[in-house]
């Protein structure tokens, strides 16, 4: 069974979804329907060796490209809310419910629960980032309980105003955290699904920070991306973990090897601290990779997109190495064959 990336469909969301899984299955079906070339040991060379000389950056942004879409694209608002109606949402927010009224003077046209169609009042769920919960001066709201789908929509207040719509595809649960950067700013983040199912999944951290009445999107990193035996013909684990704040700092641990069985032996088994820092030319958290054992190329290559070339290109040194190794060297020649028949190239 081969897997070169994730199917490339995506719901109207632009998220993908559990039933991706499935479309993985008849996809690789599909794909060993066709004859295999087996090419010999030079041209697999000459073909690895050619990708390991291509410019990275495109492969990075082609593979990125649906989750920094989405991570890019949330909406920005910029709504005053009148004081008699922020007074009243005040008030929503101590009891936990909202008046449906109040809630169309504020938010426009809203969806609606058709449990509460007949009521006059809907739940409403607050994340106060203030010291204070009653402080109102930073925070988001939740129309309706957050965990009540896989997916919820989340107004960012900056005082009596609205400055961004979230769509967040949690999958199981919302996890909203924030801290103070080291500017003083807030910064919010939350994990975004982008594919579940068996021994197949991938989120993202997003990051997010108020800034001049925005909120400006300033990191998007991986989670965890996951893909096991038998959906691939490679299976890697990558997960991150946020150890501190102030700095950002994100312990990694990841481990990859190729599909040949159940027991390939795996080529990467490590982990990692990667350290961020604020650029307020680029207004981005950027990783200090440098002083990591993981790059940012690298760490594409945990995403569950179309990323063999980049794969190649991106741990090229090490593979080189490995085909040295009289046990990697077989599992690497029959991957690059595989690789090279789905992509006819070089």
């Amino acid at each position: 069974m081969t897997f070169i990336g994730c199917c490339n469909g995506q719901n109207p969301n632009g998220q993908k979804n559990e039933s991706d899984s499935l479309k993985v299955s008849k996809a690789t079906d599909n794909t060993e329907d066709k004859k295999q070339i087996q090419f010999n040991v030079r041209q697999l060379e000459s073909f690895f060796d050619s990708v390991g000389k291509l410019p990275t950056q495109p492969l990075m942004d082609k593979v990125a490209f649906m989750t920094d879409s989405i991570f890019n694209n949330q909406i920005q608002i910029d709504k005053l809310i009148p004081l008699a109606d922020f007074n009243k949402l005040k008030q929503a927010i101590k009891s936990g419910e909202i008046a449906c009224k109040t809630v169309k003077n504020i938010f426009g046209a809203y969806n609606i629960d058709s449990a509460s169609i007949d009521k006059e009042t809907i739940p409403i769920t607050c994340f106060s980032f203030d010291k204070s919960n009653d402080g109102f001066d930073e925070f988001a709201l939740c129309l309706g309980y957050p965990n009540a789908a896989w997916d919820c929509d989340l107004y960012f207040f900056k005082s009596n105003t609205i400055i961004a719509k979230h769509n967040i595809h949690h999958r199981y649960g919302l996890e909203l955290k924030h801290y103070k950067d080291t500017d003083g700013k807030t910064v919010i983040y939350y994990k975004q699904n982008y594919t579940s199912g068996s021994g197949i999944w991938w989120f993202n951290f997003y990051f997010y920070k108020y800034y001049d009445n925005k909120l400006i999107p300033v990191l998007n990193e991986l989670e965890n991306g996951n893909l096991q035996f038998p959906w691939g013909i490679r299976v890697f684990w990558l997960e991150s973990f946020v150890q501190k704040t102030n700095p950002l700092t994100l312990k990694m641990i990841y481990n990859q090897a190729f599909s040949d069985s159940t027991i390939s032996p795996e080529f990467v088994d490590d982990s990692t601290i990667v350290q961020y820092h604020w650029d307020e030319n680029s207004k981005k958290l950027i990783g200090n990779y440098e002083k990591s054992k993981i790059t940012k190329p690298q760490i594409l290559t945990y995403y569950l997109e179309d990323n063999e070339i980049l794969f190649i290109n991106a741990y090229y040194k090490t593979l080189k190495k490995c085909l040295n190794d009289k046990i990697m060297r077989q599992a690497i020649l029959n991957y690059l064959n595989k690789v090279k028949n789905h992509y006819n190239i070089f």
